[in-house]
């Protein structure tokens, strides 16, 4: 697969030249909205892979912009309660603004252990779905004893090719655990573009910080070290 910016140049070009198939018109959607339609799609062909049940209790590890879009979407298809455990962080503060869940957790980065323990005792039974959104593969392999008996957890975040975890197969044995991945955005640019025109997404804030293409070391210094929710490189 080719996509642009990521594993083909045209990231960062102020005009770019694509077949006329894969370009959606977004119509009067502001830029800053607009750079948000790929992630959403990622979003919304999770759900699809998910299909969560109605009723369902839900427990998303992550709230960078993706994990916000998602938190979105949970909670319109299916997700009766969802809980985001996340580190502080400007990430997190806006989640809470934006009201995107049910509860959330902090997790700290010198008390994790005891943070995880009291999401734990909490949740004794565990959650009918668990989402990783960090990419962080100690976040996964923890991820797996939230999830109750016959429940499901997703490999959603992106990680290293050498990354490797371990899971007890017993436990997911026993449990009856599904376990699932959700890859990309697939064909899902016109579904986003549906729950934009219904206004049933709501974009505010998560694009909070913006860079001249000249600054571009600096936007992704920022983006590195989590001291932005989405950085944008503009033109004008």
């Amino acid at each position: 697969m080719k996509g642009y910016g990521g594993n083909a140049p045209g990231g960062f070009a102020e005009y770019c030249l694509y077949p006329a198939r894969q370009v959606i018109p977004i119509g009067d959607l502001p830029a800053l909205e607009a750079v948000l339609i790929e992630p959403c799609a990622c979003a919304a062909h999770g759900i699809e892979r998910m299909q969560p049940k109605i009723g369902s209790t839900v427990l998303l590890f992550g709230c960078g912009p993706t994990g916000m879009l998602l938190a979105q979407l949970l909670r319109q298809n299916g997700t009766a309660n969802l809980t985001i455990a996340s580190k502080a962080g400007p990430k997190l503060d806006l989640a809470k603004k934006l009201n995107l869940a049910d509860s959330f957790i902090t997790v700290s980065d010198d008390n994790a252990k005891i943070d995880m323990d009291k999401l734990r005792s909490a949740h004794p039974h565990g959650f009918d779905m668990v989402v990783e959104a960090t990419g962080a593969p100690s976040v996964l392999e923890q991820s797996i004893h939230y999830v109750r008996k016959g429940g499901t957890l997703v490999v959603y975040g992106v990680y290293d090719d050498h990354a490797k975890i371990a899971w007890p197969p017993m436990l997911i044995w026993k449990n009856e655990i599904t376990i699932l991945a959700s890859f990309c955005s697939t064909l899902k640019f016109p579904v986003v573009m549906e729950y934009l025109r219904t206004k049933r997404l709501d974009f505010t804030g998560l694009v909070n910080k913006t860079y001249r293409i000249e600054e571009w070391g600096e936007a992704l210094e920022a983006v590195a070290k989590q001291q932005v929710v989405k950085a944008a490189i503009v033109f004008d």
